[in-house]
């Protein structure tokens, strides 16, 4: 049994500017748009897409780099919490 659907011409339009985003083909993406829904399936590969070009650019921080981050913060929120109590 064959189970068809057909997508209609600006559907395939999009389909195809969204495989071509994601590097991907038509084919390949359509069962995740299926899955997922174009938007969602839109939003993620211009997630995606903008993570590889903030790596690109050296937009990254190193796992160091954010616990550092991290400790700073938590040490920031101690300091503060530990004011207002006295």
């Amino acid at each position: 049994m064959s189970h068809g659907a057909s997508l209609s011409k600006s559907d395939l339009r999009r389909l195809e500017r969204l495989a071509e985003e994601a590097g991907s083909t038509p084919r390949k993406i359509l069962k995740t748009v299926l899955r997922d829904g174009f938007e969602y399936t839109e939003w993620f590969v211009r997630q995606v897409n903008e993570g590889d070009a903030d790596l690109k650019a050296g937009r990254a921080m190193s796992t160091e780099e954010v616990l550092s981050v991290i400790e700073q913060q938590r040490a920031s929120r101690g300091r503060k919490s530990s004011a207002a109590a006295a």
